[in-house]
């Protein structure tokens, strides 16, 4: 894993490209599908250009319940822009992710105490990790200050790994 962190460090070190504009904000939203929850999820982002290349992204995730389990994270990543044509930019992505899984289950332990049928409900319980995010995504500018992205990138926590495919938008200030 620490090998893994310093290759990225050093990758975006030794980049020297800027294609951004400092300083550039955005809001925006996206849609998800996590591959081991197996579930859309509904998002909302932040992103900042700390210099002109190296943007910041803090972003909230939240994927419907499916099979009783729920999930909400909320990652910081680093995406390093590279225009590939005016309006088209390709970044990879570093950053850290807080995993919280919601288990909502019933265990069907049916118990009858002569009038009435009882069922233990003690599957309820959450698991809240940090984890690692790596991955690549694509940017499309559009007109009126807006912006399309397409991102994959995957999400490295312990016993709870997953893919996360995104697609959003986002409004430039």
């Amino acid at each position: 894993m620490k090998k893994i962190f310093v290759l990225f460090i050093v990758f975006f070190l030794t980049l020297s490209c800027s294609y951004a504009q400092k300083g550039k904000q955005a809001i925006g939203f996206g849609l998800s599908y996590g591959t081991e929850i197996e579930s859309i999820g509904l998002g909302i982002k932040y992103q900042y250009n700390i210099t002109n290349p190296i943007r910041i992204e803090p972003s909230l995730n939240y994927f419907f319940e499916n099979d009783n389990v729920s999930m909400l994270d909320v990652n910081v990543n680093f995406h390093y822009l590279f225009a590939v044509s005016g309006s088209v930019k390709l970044y990879p992505l570093f950053g850290l992710t807080l995993s919280n899984w919601m288990f909502d289950g019933y265990d069907l332990d049916l118990d009858w105490d002569g009038d009435h049928l009882h069922f233990d409900d003690g599957g309820n319980h959450n698991e809240c990790r940090f984890g690692v995010n790596l991955g690549a995504g694509a940017e499309l500018t559009l007109p009126r200050n807006w912006a399309m992205n397409f991102e994959f990138r995957y999400q490295l926590v312990s016993n709870f790994d997953q893919g996360v495919i995104n697609i959003g938008a986002a409004y430039r200030f």
